[in-house]
C-alpha cells in the first residue's frame, strides 16, 4: 500500500508536520511468563506410584520411561537446534553481513549498496558473491524494506524526524491558546507562521510569538542561507564518492538485461508506429527530432491539435531516457528541496520498485542544491528504479497581469514555452493563456505517456505528501495483462463529500455552474493528485482533463479537482455500472479511501491517525482499515 500523508500530519497537527506516528491498532498480548510445555513437564516428572518405581527400576533414570514417545522427539529436536545453534555462532557473526568495519551511507544510498574494504569503497555483496544479484530481495517483506529506509542514518532524514517533533510542540502550545487565549493576540502562537525545514536546535521552526514573527524571519533565512551552503559541500563530496564506485563497478560487471532488451524491442516498434518524428536538418536521430502525436477524438482530442493539426511535440528529457516497456509513474515536482525527492524515491526504491520515474523539475539555475545530482545516480545504468527529468521553461504573470518569477506554489498563471512546434518542428508559443502549473502539468503527463506501451501501468502523484510502503503496481500486475483499466482514490467519504467542502464545490461551481453540479454535492471528493491506469486508459483521461480546461477556462489553483470529478460523476468517464465508457477506458474503478492501492488521509487531520485506528507505530506502517 502507497499512502499520501495528511496535509497537517499528525491530525490536527500544522500544516507543514511531515508524518505521523501514533500507533494505531491494539497492543499485542505480552508473552507468557513460562514456556509452553512447562505445565506438561511438571506433570511428567511428578512422583510416580510405588508400581510405576518397580516397573522402572531397571531402567535408567535419564530414559525417562513415562514420558510419551513424541514428546521425547520434540525435546530432543529443541536440544539439538539449540546445540547447533551454539556451535555456528562464532561463523555466523564471522560473516561479512556482521562485521563491524565503518560503513558508507548517504541520503541517495541506502546502506546495503556500499562498504568500505582495505581502505577503498567496493559495492556491497547483497547475494553472498562480490556484486549485486538485487537490492531487494523477492522474499524480503515491504516491512523489512521500510525499517531499513527509516534506520539510515543520514543527516536529512533525522532533520525531518526533529522538525516534526518540533511543530508537534508547536500544536500543543496552540491547542492550549484555543482553550485559553492571551489577552494581546501578539503574544501567542496561534497563526505563526513555520519554516518547512529543521533550523537547528538552537532555532525552532517557528516564532515564539506572533509579534516576534519578524526578527524570526530574518533570522530563518539567514540560517537556510547557511544549511544550503553545507548541504552543497556534503553532497558534492558524497557524489564524487559514489560516482567513483559506481564507475568501477560498471568497469568490472558490465551486463545486459536481454529479457528486458527483447521485449522492449517490441514496444519501442508499437510506439514508433504511434509516433512520427520530424526530421531536422537531415538529421535522422529521433533524439533531435520533433514527434508528431497521434490524433484524439473529436470529443477529446490531443492537446496539441489547439495550435493546429500540424502541431509537434518538442520537449525532450533533460535527462535520463524513457523505457517504452516498462511501468512509469508521472510526477510534477518543481521547486523542491532534496530531502522531498529522498523521501519520494528511496521509499519507492525500498519496495523493489525497478521501473521509470518520470518527473518535471525546476530549471538548472532553480534548482535546489543537491537535486540534479541525486536523481542523474538513479538510471537505467545502475539498475533499479530509472529517472528521467524534464525541465520545462515558464513563462508566470501575477493575476494582475504583471510579469512574476515562478509559479509562486501555483498562485501564479503561466504559459509552457518551447513545448510545442509547427509541423517542421520549429518552435511555437503555447496555444493556451497562462494557467496554474497544477492545471498545465496534464499536458506534461499526457507527452509523457506516449512514450509508452499500451499496457504499461502509469500512476499520477504528487510527489511532496507521498510515502511508498509497496510496490504501487504489484497488486495489479498480479492478475496478468490487460488494458484500458482507469483506477481513482476517494478521500474519506465518511468526513467529507463535495457539498461540505467549500474548496471542491467552489472549484466545481466555478468551471461548471452550481445547477450543472449541484447532484454531485453529497457524492464522495475524489482527489486528483493520485491516479493508475493503463497506458491507453491514462492517455484518454489526459486528454480528457485538457479538453475541461479549454471547454472551461477555470484557472483557479485546484480547478483540476474540479474537473477531475466533474469527469468521473458526469459519466463521461464512464462507470462501473453501466458499462458505457470512453474509447481507450475499459474499466473504471473508484477506490474507497482506506480500502486501495493508495490511501488518502489528507481529510483525516482532524484527529491522530491512531485514533483513526490507521498507523501501527510498533512497525511503523500506515494501515487500510481492515489492518
Amino acid at each position: 500500500m502507497m499512502q499520501r500523508k495528511k496535509n497537517g500530519g499528525n491530525g490536527g497537527a500544522p500544516h507543514s508536520t511531515p508524518d505521523v506516528d501514533d500507533d494505531g491498532g491494539s497492543a499485542k498480548r505480552k508473552p507468557s511468563h513460562l514456556p509452553f510445555f512447562a505445565p506438561r513437564l511438571n506433570a511428567v516428572f511428578a512422583p510416580s506410584s510405588t508400581s510405576a518405581k518397580s516397573k522402572s527400576s531397571k531402567s535408567s533414570p535419564y530414559c525417562l520411561p513415562d514420558v510419551p514417545v513424541v514428546l521425547k522427539l520434540i525435546l530432543l529436536s529443541f536440544v539439538g537446534f539449540a546445540v547447533l545453534v551454539v556451535f555456528t555462532a562464532k561463523g555466523r557473526h564471522a560473516h561479512w553481513r556482521y562485521g563491524a568495519h565503518w560503513r558508507y551511507t548517504s541520503p541517495h544510498m541506502p546502506e546495503p549498496l556500499l562498504e568500505k574494504e582495505n581502505g577503498s569503497w567496493k559495492i556491497k555483496r547483497i547475494g553472498g558473491g562480490g556484486t549485486i544479484d538485487k537490492i531487494n530481495d523477492e522474499s524480503a517483506s515491504s516491512l523489512d524494506a521500510t525499517q531499513r529506509m527509516l534506520a539510515q542514518p543520514t543527516r536529512f532524514v533525522d532533520s525531518e524526524k526533529k522538525l516534526k517533533q518540533q511543530l508537534l510542540k508547536l500544536l500543543e502550545k496552540q491547542n492550549a491558546e484555543q482553550k485559553k487565549k492571551p489577552k494581546d493576540p501578539n503574544d501567542g502562537v496561534l497563526g505563526v507562521k513555520i519554516s518547512n525545514r529543521y533550523l537547528g536546535e538552537d532555532l525552532l521552526p517557528y516564532p515564539e510569538s506572533k509579534g516576534g514573527e519578524k526578527e524570526w524571519e530574518k533570522k530563518m533565512e539567514q540560517r537556510k542561507l547557511e544549511l544550503r551552503k553545507v548541504d552543497e559541500n556534503e553532497w558534492n563530496e558524497l557524489t564524487q564518492q559514489y560516482n567513483e564506485v559506481m564507475e568501477n563497478y560498471v568497469e568490472e560487471n558490465e551486463h545486459a538485461d536481454h529479457a528486458l532488451s527483447s521485449n522492449a524491442d517490441g514496444s519501442e516498434k508499437n510506439i514508433e508506429k504511434r509516433l512520427d518524428y520530424v526530421n531536422e536538418g537531415g538529421d535522422s536521430s529521433e533524439e533531435n527530432n520533433a514527434v508528431r502525436p497521434p490524433k484524439g477524438t473529436e470529443r477529446w482530442p490531443s492537446p496539441s491539435e489547439k495550435a493546429g493539426a500540424d502541431t509537434t511535440i518538442l520537449l525532450k528529457p533533460t535527462f535520463g531516457s524513457h523505457r517504452p516497456s516498462s511501468d512509469a509513474i508521472l510526477v510534477f515536482a518543481e521547486g523542491y528541496d532534496l530531502s522531498i525527492y529522498l523521501a519520494f524515491v528511496e521509499s519507492l526504491v525500498n519496495t523493489g520498485y525497478s521501473g521509470d520515474v518520470v518527473f518535471s523539475i525546476s530549471n538548472e539555475e532553480k534548482l535546489k542544491p543537491g537535486v540534479k545530482e541525486y536523481l542523474q545516480s538513479k538510471n537505467s545504468d545502475t539498475g533499479g528504479v530509472n529517472i528521467v527529468a524534464y525541465e520545462v521553461n515558464w513563462t508566470c504573470f501575477k493575476q494582475s497581469g504583471e510579469a512574476a518569477s515562478g509559479s509562486n506554489e501555483g498562485i501564479n498563471h503561466c504559459k509552457m514555452n518551447d513545448a510545442f512546434g509547427d509541423a517542421s518542428g520549429n518552435p511555437i508559443s503555447d496555444p493556451r493563456e497562462p494557467r496554474p502549473v497544477a492545471t498545465a502539468r496534464y499536458e506534461l503527463y499526457w507527452m509523457w505517456s506516449l512514450q509508452y506501451s499500451k499496457e504499461s501501468w502509469l500512476m499520477l502523484i504528487d510527489a511532496r505528501d507521498v510515502w511508498f510502503q509497496l510496490h504501487p503496481f504489484q497488486e495489479l500486475m498480479a492478475r496478468g495483462k490487460v488494458s484500458g483499466e482507469l483506477h481513482l482514490f476517494g478521500e474519506n467519504a465518511d468526513v467529507v463529500k463535495i457539498g461540505t467542502s467549500r474548496y471542491n464545490r467552489s472549484w466545481l461551481i466555478t468551471a461548471y455552474g452550481e445547477k450543472a453540479v449541484s447532484p454531485y454535492f453529497k457524492e464522495p471528493v475524489i482527489c486528483s493528485g493520485s491516479t493508475i491506469g493503463n497506458q491507453d486508459a491514462i492517455e484518454t483521461y489526459l486528454r480528457a482533463m485538457v479538453a475541461e480546461y479549454d471547454a472551461t477556462l477555470c484557472k483557479s489553483k485546484g480547478c483540476d479537482q474540479g474537473f477531475h470529478n466533474y469527469l468521473y460523476y458526469s459519466g463521461k468517464l464512464g462507470t462501473v455500472d453501466n458499462g458505457s465508457n470512453a474509447e481507450g477506458i475499459s474499466k473504471v474503478i473508484v477506490h474507497e479511501q482506506g480500502k486501495g492501492i493508495i490511501n488518502n488521509l489528507g481529510a483525516l487531520r482532524t484527529k491522530p491517525l491512531k485514533e483513526w485506528g490507521l498507523y501501527n507505530a510498533e512497525k511503523q506502517l500506515v494501515l487500510n482499515w481492515d489492518g
